[in-house]
């Protein structure tokens, strides 16, 4: 009789575990819906790249156009596997994770009108973001493969950011790391809109927001060391 007490009590503990697990953190701790939440993040990235546009007009910051013409091909592959991989509102960052470096691009190639040479590493991102894309056009449907062609774009993304990284760390009066600090906010903020606990559906914003994170630090510090006035990190 007390096994079976023991047991029932036993079964009836992994039954709010499990349910307690189901549970969407927000729907307890957040008063926002994630759909909300997810309208939030993403807004913060339109914000992140509001004075990273201003600066690039009056030529305070000198974007690499392959790199950023790299990141909106690679950004709309992104946008589009980590849709058929399962997003629902934490997908708006990604919307703007592809406009963003598009805008950029256009801008970019208006003041200055040209290409640089593609080393070898901008010529691997190129690659892995139009086999992502392929992939992505035979698979979309299909949430269970779709989710390989977002760990492709996701690697070529990275890849892409090397020259950044080495950028801001060895010149950091070169970049601003308000952009970045934002960029990082609003994929952080994103991963609280998720509904679906898929390890695709993370994989994502936690890259972007550790990335961005990675950019605005050097960025931060030199500024900080420097006693550089706050309008100068914007």
């Amino acid at each position: 009789m007390v096994s079976s007490s023991s047991a029932a009590r036993r079964s009836r503990s992994l039954t709010i575990s499990k349910s307690i697990f189901k549970t969407p953190i927000l729907e307890k701790r957040c008063p926002l819906g994630t759909e909300t939440i997810g309208l939030i993040s993403g807004l913060l990235v339109i914000v992140s790249i509001i004075p990273y546009v201003i600066r690039t007009w009056q030529d305070k910051i000198h974007p690499n156009l392959t790199s950023w013409s790299l990141w909106a091909l690679i950004g709309l592959a992104l946008l589009l596997t980590y849709k058929s991989s399962g997003a629902g509102s934490n997908i708006w960052p990604a919307v703007f994770g592809f406009t963003n470096p598009l805008l950029i691009t256009l801008l970019v190639l208006k003041k200055h009108g040209r290409w640089t040479k593609m080393n070898r590493v901008e010529i691997v991102c190129l690659i892995l973001g139009i086999i992502a894309l392929a992939i992505w056009v035979v698979v979309y449907d299909r949430q269970e493969l779709a989710q390989y062609a977002l760990y492709l774009a996701i690697a070529a993304d990275i890849f892409a950011a090397i020259p950044t990284f080495v950028f801001v760390w060895t010149q950091p009066d070169g970049d601003r790391p308000f952009a970045w600090v934002f960029f990082a906010i609003g994929y952080g903020l994103a991963i609280f809109a998720i509904t679906e606990h898929t390890f695709a559906n993370y994989v994502l914003p936690l890259t972007m927001f550790l990335a961005a994170l990675s950019v605005a630090l050097p960025l931060i510090l030199y500024r900080w060391r420097e006693k550089i006035p706050l309008s100068e990190w914007i």
